[in-house]
């Protein structure tokens, strides 16, 4: 996703900041010191230490909260299909859920190859409402579990890519739009604009908007569920 800014009241924290927002360990960004904070009147107060990062491969798919499990103890083994490729699987697998969850909706293969497969869910707008649930996390959850599907067990990765009559392009466009209207609201104010929690997919859409932006810049703060962007004006 290329360089983020975070800030933190020490270069430490600012760091784990930054590694949270990419989504890979501390160790494996590459950082850049924008702005070091230095303690104020008698040490009291200490300003931000404001960051440049970016990770220094890319590294797995975030598991969604949703579908989040703990990797602990041995996983039940997934039977190997031969003879089919990785996105027949995945197929496979979406179908046999959406039929679960009584659902009039079909997956539908969009492109293949061999680091990626995209797969679109085409339906009844009411189901393709429940598919993607409230700000995608059902979507987001199915992903994951086509992805575990169709890597466990298997040589090689395949990232998948999970779409429900183009939720995805719509939703980043709107956090987009979002972005600049709070950024506009900064410049004119001089203030800091505090956004309300997101999950790390849209938080990183907000980041990636503003990132060429002169003005201002941002960084996530809070912990889990309550994590949100912050964007601050540039001084």
């Amino acid at each position: 996703m290329g360089w983020i800014e975070a800030a933190g009241k020490t270069l430490e924290e600012a760091r784990a900041a930054a590694a949270s927002e990419l989504g890979v360990p501390a160790d494996q960004i590459e950082v850049e010191v924008l702005e070091e904070g230095a303690r104020g009147f008698l040490g009291i107060a200490q300003p931000k230490v404001r960051i440049r990062a970016r990770a220094l491969a890319e590294e797995s798919e975030e598991t969604p909260a949703a579908v989040q499990e703990e990797e602990t103890g041995e996983q039940a083994a997934v039977p190997s299909e031969t003879g089919i490729s990785k996105a027949q699987r995945a197929l496979r697998m979406l179908e046999d859920v959406l039929q679960a969850m009584r659902l009039e909706a079909q997956p539908r293969l969009v492109s293949e190859t061999d680091e990626e497969v995209q797969i679109e869910i085409v339906g009844a707008p009411d189901d393709i409402g429940r598919i993607i649930g409230h700000h995608g996390q059902t979507l987001d959850a199915l992903q994951y579990l086509a992805a575990i599907a169709v890597n466990r067990h298997e040589p090689g990765r395949v990232r998948i890519l999970l779409d429900a009559e183009g939720y995805r392009d719509r939703h980043r466009q709107m956090l987009e739009a979002k972005a600049h209207e709070y950024a506009r609201k900064v410049k004119e104010t001089g203030s800091e604009a505090v956004l309300e929690p997101q999950s790390a997919r849209d938080r990183r859409i907000v980041h990636m908007a503003l990132a060429d932006d002169p003005d201002v810049y941002t960084y996530s703060e809070g912990e889990g569920e309550d994590r949100h962007v912050v964007i601050s004006p540039r001084k």
